[in-house]
């Protein structure tokens, strides 16, 4: 419940904010974007899996093995990718606007999984906790952001989109650390 409300809150600052891209009908039926929709889609059932499992005491790092469809989906994308779009995206500004948005839309998830599942939970480790919910709230955040992103090259979405998880974990672990403490 709490991750369809994350994602809505999401899609609707896709909308009233950022704004779809003006090409989405014809870049929705297309592989690279189907792709990035499906990478996503996935990291959110992953992040979902783990942030759960990380809501119950004695929680160890054995649950991110759920990740691992995400990161081979990923993997794979990365080295049969067909479209050689740059890996620096389409303008000098799209890595940039691509990170700030993704981190931006993860922010009202991240208030919310800790507000309300974890808070609920019983984690006994805390920096691992709060790292899973950054990382489940920026994979909402960047399934969001799929319908505005024009970068749709798999390597693009490979490091940036990494990035912007992997800055959302860090930041979940430091709010974690000192939120869910018992």
């Amino acid at each position: 419940m709490t991750g369809a409300a994350s994602l809505a809150c999401a899609l609707l600052l896709v909308f009233s904010v950022i704004g779809i891209r003006q090409d989405f009908a014809d870049m929705a039926v297309r592989m690279p974007f189907a792709f990035k929709l499906a990478y996503t889609g996935v990291l959110v059932v992953g992040s979902s899996v783990v942030a759960l499992y990380a809501a119950t005491p004695g929680a160890s790092a054995t649950a991110l093995y759920a990740l691992s469809p995400a990161v081979i989906l990923l993997t794979l994308g990365v080295i049969f990718d067909p479209t050689a779009f740059p890996i620096m995206g389409r303008t000098n500004t799209a890595v940039a606007f691509c990170m700030g948005h993704i981190l931006f839309l993860s922010l009202p998830a991240m208030i919310l999984i800790f507000v309300v599942v974890m808070r609920k939970g019983a984690s006994t480790r805390p920096l691992f906790a709060g790292a899973v919910i950054g990382m489940l709230s920026a994979s909402l955040g960047a399934m969001a952001y799929t319908l505005a992103c024009k970068n749709d090259g798999t390597a693009f979405v490979a490091i940036w989109y990494g990035v912007a998880c992997a800055i959302m974990a860090a930041i979940g672990a430091i709010v974690g650390r000192r939120v869910l403490r018992w």
